[in-house]
């Protein structure tokens, strides 16, 4: 039998009085976090265009996009809204754990939480803070266990949003309180839409971030055709054909994916960004940060710097289309994949922000000087380290003109499960992401969205949430 039925029984009993209240806090987080790096999207270039075509797509009102406040078709604002949350590079990410093996499940919120907030916006009746909670909550967990029961297959080049249909209707699914046959029906059909690799992190195509809008909308389209009759796959995991034998060459853990289902929640596994770049190189630019503080490092004085990670790391974001170091972004993306430039950016602005890594700002003749002087390498020691557990404890070794070397190694950057950021420091980064929005939003608007999530579990009706962050940029 098919794990799947399985999956939609979790789905249809799971009920909020189950979910552990450390789920409940770090889904709070998770929500606040998700707009907040949408904010920071709604100004890039793919958000603009993402933002435009939702505008121009007709058709029903139902939901808003976030800044611009257009009402769009429901699956419309999902796309957009996703695209938003994730081409900063600002979204939360999963860090892997020994339970499950197989490495980090990757981007998790990013398809889940504009959809929901989009498909609760669109309804007719209140959606409590608690449905939306919970419905968040197991849309993010089945995407992680999907891709880890996929083990080191799982990292072949597809993708969390890959898989991410299927946690949207899951999501989506709880909400509207569906009965099993439609939820089955809709992971049938969300099967037919999966899609998306990390292709693109060589050249910096924009691909990559393109996957969490269309995994977000086809769980909505999914859905919506199952509860219109739509008749899916009732084996679209093991299947002939279907996922795990068609997508990661046979490799299927199936303890990976059900063990403790509705027990342990992959959403507390997750990591809130503090940069602005891939979660592959935040363990060495906290590191790299780390060794600049202490020692008090002019970037003037480095000779050289060798880091030591990972080879899924140098896969994704240290070699380009031609299997040479990334020293030279560019663009922007590319950049923002490019594990050499954001530790320059950092040792010689201090941070890795939208504020000192722009388009604007790419060309920095300093950060660039650093950032050829970056060798990485892979060791065998930290591929075993990041399939078993998550990403792995980054070597820095920073050599100084006068030879003097500074070694650091930090796996648990802040924002880390073991590390994490309270509730006020997602808010206070909330407000710095809201700082680049394409429009202004008011203080008062910005405050009020905070204090709703804050009490989300106490929350009647949270239809207006979306609509918090619209009003004053509609009106500009």
């Amino acid at each position: 039998m098919d794990a799947m039925s399985e999956i939609v029984r979790h789905v249809r009993t799971m009920r909020y009085e189950d979910l552990p209240d450390e789920v409940v806090q770090v889904t709070k987080k998770a929500i606040l976090d998700t707009v907040g790096a949408g904010l920071v999207g709604s100004s890039s270039p793919l958000g603009r265009i993402v933002a435009a075509m939702a505008r121009d797509s007709g058709g029903s009102r139902q939901s808003s996009t976030l800044v611009y406040g257009d009402r769009v078709p429901v699956q419309e604002a999902a796309f957009a809204n996703a695209v938003l949350s994730r081409c900063r590079e600002l979204d939360d990410v999963h860090e892997g754990t020994k339970r499950l093996g197989g490495g980090p499940g990757g981007h998790v919120s990013v398809m889940i939480v504009p959809p929901i907030l989009a498909l609760a916006e669109s309804l007719p009746r209140p959606v409590s803070g608690r449905d939306l909670i919970l419905a968040v909550a197991i849309g993010a967990d089945l995407v992680v266990r999907l891709r880890c029961a996929a083990g080191t297959a799982g990292k072949l080049g597809f993708m969390a949003e890959t898989v991410s249909p299927f946690g949207v209707v899951a999501a989506a699914g709880k909400l509207l309180d569906l009965d099993e046959d439609t939820i089955a029906n809709a992971m049938g059909a969300a099967y037919s839409f999966c899609a998306g690799t990390t292709v693109s992190n060589a050249d910096g195509g924009w691909d990559i971030w393109l996957a969490a809008g269309t995994g977000a909308r086809a769980g909505i389209v999914a859905v919506e055709l199952a509860r219109r009759g739509y008749i899916g796959t009732k084996v679209p995991l093991s299947g002939v054909g279907g996922l795990y034998p068609l997508y990661f060459r046979g490799e299927y853990h199936e303890q990976t994916l059900l063990s403790e289902l509705g027990q342990v929640f992959e959403i507390a596994n997750v990591s809130i960004k503090p940069y602005s770049a891939c979660k592959c190189t935040h363990n060495a630019i906290h590191t790299a940060l780390g060794l600049r503080h202490k020692h008090a490092i002019r970037p003037d004085d480095i000779e050289r710097i060798e880091v030591r990670t990972c080879s899924w790391n140098v896969k994704l974001t240290v070699l380009d289309e031609n299997g040479r170091h990334k020293h030279e972004p560019r663009t922007l993306n590319a950049a923002l994949f490019s594990m050499p430039y954001v530790i320059a950016t950092a040792l010689v602005k201090g941070d890795v922000f939208p504020d000192v890594l722009n388009e604007d700002t790419l060309g920095d003749p300093q950060t660039l000087k650093l950032s050829r002087k970056i060798r990485v390498e892979a060791t065998n020691e930290l591929d075993e380290y990041m399939m078993r557990v998550g990403f792995p404890p980054d070597v820095v070794a920073i050599h100084m003109k006068d030879g003097s070397v500074y070694v650091g190694a930090e796996s648990k950057a802040k924002g880390h499960p073991d590390n994490p950021m309270s509730f006020d420091e997602v808010a206070a980064k909330f407000r710095k992401c809201a700082k680049f929005a394409a429009r202004p939003l008011t203080d008062r608007r910005l405050d009020d969205f905070i204090a709703a999530v804050s009490r989300l579990d106490r929350l009647a009706d949270v239809r207006g949430l979306n609509g918090l962050l619209c009003a004053d940029a509609a009106e500009g």
